[in-house]
């Protein structure tokens, strides 16, 4: 079977999740292609799509402005599909069997969709988080508006044209009904049952998986003497993509170690220099407010550090508020290190408290704070958390469930007549809402290409003053060459010939 997998990125936690898909498919026998906007891995079953098309750069202008930078400080990302990159890849996919989308944002338009499933190709959609759903925002922070409407979206900062709300209502009116979303967890399924967008779509749950063959444990001493900690230190592990969102509990986290200080035993550890934070992620100053030392290795994407610090650690800290089912988890649990998180998304379908970890109600700092003590005074789970992951979420475990479902949909579809109508590039909806923002960023980039233009003709003015210098210099030397006396061109000579002596 072929499969057209898309994303927008090959990196980064939704990326990464379509990317070990995408070669678990290949490990079972299937032909799947990855088909990304960013391309960050060298392999060739990989395929980089991009247009240079000048009403994309508007959009990816628009898209910025009205989106991504119009968030208030601590909330999710908000984007939209758009900017597309055209229709011309729809080529490329004519003799393609199934189409699977995951994170698509500012990649494949709503659009794009409708002409995919006019070419007779069956969808699956994998949710990585909430927007497909919602009008802007990728997690909603509590808001129930996308259950209906997604009017005056309360992330965004300004919202004149309440875009949001448009966005929402298009795809309620043009996404096909027959899409099969697969979501990693159950709490995502639960929202997409809930969304206006797909309560009456089909929705299955397939985890994400791991290669288990990479992430696995090493020697936990030799690991912790790797990151430079004594074999007697215990190490809590803490990671984020960004942790300045607010989602992503670092405030929770923050007061959680304020009550582990008060722990009879961790207090111990401190006085004895035995305990440590580890943070991966974009670096905050609430760090230094812990009052425990902590050693902050940045954005982290290599695979065998990650092993080793997963496998340096005695736990890993998730106090995660909204969360789909995010890798760290998995990886941390197949390096044999234990998850204390708090009872929200898809922590909920994978930890087994004493077995793997600690559940805790949300937001209830003091008991996460005794769970981790729990955790590092000897409650050891490493043998389940290894087997738990081996069983559930190697490469091959998912790509068969999806095989499966790809297999069914497909057979289906070969019965299935489509009728083919004609898809305009925007839909009227959106563009007559998204006109006002279009001429102001069609303005606002015009004005960055004039000042690009300008810029480029002062370097260019810099340049040639620059090489009339040089051609001075030049014809100075050629002067002062022409003007050596014969004694000079001696003294030359003889200087070279005592030096080659010296050498010697």
């Amino acid at each position: 079977m072929k499969i057209a997998i898309f994303s927008t990125p090959d990196s980064g936690g939704a990326g990464k999740a379509a990317l070990r898909l995408h070669n678990g498919l290949n490990q079972i026998g299937e032909d799947s292609t990855l088909f990304v906007k960013w391309k960050t891995v060298n392999n060739n079953t990989i395929v980089q799509l991009q247009s240079p098309e000048i009403n994309n750069r508007i959009f990816e202008k628009c898209v910025l402005d009205q989106f991504m930078s119009n968030v208030y400080d601590g909330n999710t990302m908000c984007s939209a599909m758009y900017p597309s990159i055209g229709f011309n890849y729809l080529k490329r996919i004519e003799d393609f069997d199934i189409v699977n989308l995951h994170w698509i944002s500012t990649f494949i338009s709503l659009e794009s969709i409708e002409k995919i499933r006019k070419m007779g190709k069956p969808i699956v959609w994998t949710l990585h988080d909430q927007n497909p759903m919602t009008g802007a925002c990728h997690y909603t922070h509590g808001c129930q508006k996308y259950k209906e409407e997604c009017s005056n979206c309360v992330q965004l900062k300004s919202n004149k044209y309440n875009i949001a709300q448009t966005i929402l209502k298009a795809k309620l009116k043009y996404l096909p009904k027959d899409i099969v979303i697969v979501t990693p967890s159950r709490w995502l399924a639960d929202c997409a049952k809930q969304s206006a967008v797909f309560r009456n779509h089909r929705i299955e749950v397939i985890p994400n998986s791991l290669e288990t063959d990479i992430y696995r444990p090493i020697d936990k001493k030799r690991a912790k003497s790797n990151l430079g900690f004594s074999a007697s230190t215990r190490v809590i592990l803490f990671g984020a993509q960004d942790l300045k969102e607010r989602r992503k509990g670092f405030v929770e986290l923050v007061d959680i170690v304020k009550h582990i200080r008060e722990n009879e035993f961790i207090s111990g550890l401190i006085r004895r220099n035995e305990l440590n934070i580890v943070t991966f992620g974009h670096c905050s100053p609430l760090l230094d407010s812990m009052r425990i030392p902590y050693k902050s290795l940045g954005y982290i994407d290599d695979e065998q550090l990650l092993r080793t610090i997963y496998s340096a650690a005695d736990v890993l800290a998730l106090p995660s508020l909204e969360d789909n089912l995010p890798n760290l988890m998995l990886e941390s649990l197949a390096c044999g290190t234990p998850v204390v998180a708090f009872a929200v998304g898809g922590m909920l379908d994978i930890i087994q408290d004493r077995k793997n970890g600690f559940l805790v109600p949300i937001k209830d700092t003091k008991v996460f704070a005794e769970r981790i003590s729990e955790t590092l005074n000897g409650c050891s789970m490493e043998a389940y958390c290894r087997s738990f992951a081996e069983e559930n979420f190697r490469l091959e475990v998912q790509a068969k469930r999806y095989r499966q479902l790809f297999q069914e949909l497909f057979d289906q579809i070969k019965s299935t007549a489509v009728q083919v109508t004609e898809v305009p590039p925007l839909y009227p909806e959106i563009a007559s809402a998204m006109a006002t923002v279009i001429c102001e960023a069609s303005t606002a980039l015009q004005v960055e290409l004039d000042g690009a233009e300008i810029e480029q003709n002062r370097l260019r003015e810099e340049n040639r003053q620059l090489q009339a210098k040089v051609n001075q210099l030049q014809n100075e030397i050629v002067r002062l060459e022409a003007e050596r006396t014969p004694i000079g061109i001696l003294c030359d000579r003889m200087w070279k010939k005592l030096r080659n002596v010296i050498t010697i």
